[in-house]
């Protein structure tokens, strides 16, 4: 323990000796530290962020989407009886498939509200009674679409947090909201979503901040003489939303959904489906490549750096040939000269990553500041990266430190 103590003194004392030597051999490995660890918090954020939206939209549903279609797929449609999403179709889901659990299914309407404090465009929806269930939406104030509302064909609604803020006093429970000419009573605030759009995510979650629900059934009047292009009239809906029983369920549902469907709509290409565990499988392999190719590309840099160590640890045993020779002389083993190199090499390094673990911080957090993205550092990212620049250390310090180890003590005292 002594000697290995000993050994780390004479190293540490060299280097200090030779301070800028020291600094500039380590510049390589610095950056190529700091490039890690960046690539990686860079990788690692808009993992999380991609996972974070798909798992908004729940690891146990899929979707129908509704398709918008040419004039001549129209007529191909209408030539094979094809409804467009329809209740049709949640009926024949829900009979058809037995791991389904719920379908949900909602409607875009393109109608106005009147009396807005601030300029804000809502999107209005109808929707099943389930809905919100099926989509895990939380209430502040009052409750959601209930089955009555739909039955009776009630005249109420749930508007979004940001929605309600904008009708000012008017934005309350009870009160009435006015869509087209049709007022709608208040019944249920939602609370306020943290939502971050990003137009290059692979998938798309709604906003339920600006978003305003009232029943199925309801919006016959706020549509009336309007046509959605893609939307047919005997069908008209815009998304099925359908929970499974049990997530490992999911991807034969998916199966027999799609099935389902192609039949209903007569090969019609009128929907689109979108299973968010698919999409959470196929993300996290993406990632997985993506994360090995952005580690090889700093690991170069890191090669580069142990390179540059190699070099200058080469010139210093050229220079300090007479020193080897002494520390021969008075007993000193090859092993000795060799563990004092090779640590004044990994001591070498291991500065040069605490220096990059700092410098990568400072550039991840003037990354998220200036260009907006999210990254994340995590400790094993921190972890990581040290242990590449030991290991750069101990790979590129063998050699100058076998070198030095076999000299020949009485040729090593002759050298001037």
């Amino acid at each position: 323990m002594k000697r290995a103590e000993k050994i780390i003194k004479l190293a540490v004392r060299s280097l200090l000796q030779h301070k800028l030597r020291a600094a500039l051999s380590i510049l390589g490995v610095i950056c190529g530290v700091t490039a890690v660890l960046a690539m990686l918090s860079i990788g690692e954020g808009a993992k999380r962020e991609a996972l974070s939206q798909i798992e908004q939209l729940g690891t146990r549903n899929i979707y129908l989407k509704a398709v918008a279609l040419t004039e001549v797929q129209e007529i191909r449609a209408r030539e094979r009886l094809s409804r467009g999403l329809s209740l049709y179709d949640r009926n024949r889901i829900v009979q058809g498939c037995v791991a389904v659990q719920g379908v949900a299914c909602i409607k875009e309407l393109p109608a106005s509200v009147i009396g807005m404090v601030r300029e804000v465009s809502p999107q209005i929806v109808a929707c099943s009674s389930n809905y919100g269930q099926v989509q895990n939406i939380s209430v502040s104030y009052g409750r959601f679409i209930g089955d009555q509302d739909v039955e009776r064909k009630n005249r109420v609604c749930v508007v979004g947090w940001d929605v309600a803020s904008s009708l000012g006093p008017d934005g309350k429970l009870g009160s009435h909201l006015r869509m087209e000419d049709n007022l709608f009573r208040i019944v249920g605030v939602l609370k306020r979503q943290h939502f971050k759009e990003d137009k290059s995510s692979v998938v798309s979650v709604r906003d339920y901040n600006q978003m305003i629900f009232i029943p199925l059934g309801t919006e016959g009047e706020l549509v009336q003489g309007t046509y959605e292009r893609g939307m047919r009239s005997n069908g008209g809906l815009t998304e099925l939303v359908i929970q499974v029983r049990q997530t490992e369920q999911v991807l034969g549902a998916a199966r027999v959904i799609k099935r389902l469907m192609e039949v209903s709509h007569g090969g019609v290409e009128d929907f689109q489906m979108v299973v968010p565990q698919e999409l959470l499988r196929q993300s996290k392999k993406t990632q997985r490549t993506f994360n090995v190719v952005l580690g090889s590309i700093a690991c170069i840099s890191l090669l580069v750096g142990g390179i540059g160590i190699m070099n200058i640890m080469l010139a210093t045993v050229s220079e300090r040939t007479r020193e080897i020779g002494i520390r021969r002389a008075v007993g000193a083993a090859r092993e000795h000269i060799m563990i004092q190199f090779l640590a004044e090499s990994v001591l070498l390094t291991l500065a040069g990553g605490i220096v990059g673990v700092a410098g990568g911080i400072l550039g991840v957090w003037l990354i998220t500041a200036m260009a907006g993205w999210k990254t994340a550092i995590t400790i094993w990212s921190i972890i990581l990266s040290l242990l590449m620049s030991t290991f750069v250390g101990i790979f590129f310090g063998i050699y100058p430190a076998y070198h030095a180890a076999k000299m020949d003590p009485i040729a090593a005292l002759r050298h001037e």
